[in-house]
């Protein structure tokens, strides 16, 4: 039995690697995203969306961070 993946996990695939968390007070939860995108550019504007966007409840870009990732 073989499983196939999917079209989003070939070689041309960029992964939006992001983190966050809600504050810097010891304990904080932090919170890891992996989003696939379909291009390098894709993957740039996404990230940048993430942080430079308003989320309630956290302290700011301090608090987020991504890296984008070529796929295999």
């Amino acid at each position: 039995m073989s499983f196939g993946l999917p079209s989003a996990a070939n070689a041309e695939t960029w992964w939006l690697m992001a983190a966050g968390k809600f504050n810097q007070a010891a304990g904080s939860t932090a919170h890891n995203w992996a989003i696939p995108t379909n291009s390098e550019q894709e993957c740039e504007f996404a990230g940048q969306k993430f942080l430079n966007g308003q989320y309630p409840n956290t302290i700011g870009t301090k608090a987020r961070g991504y890296v984008c990732v070529k796929g295999k």
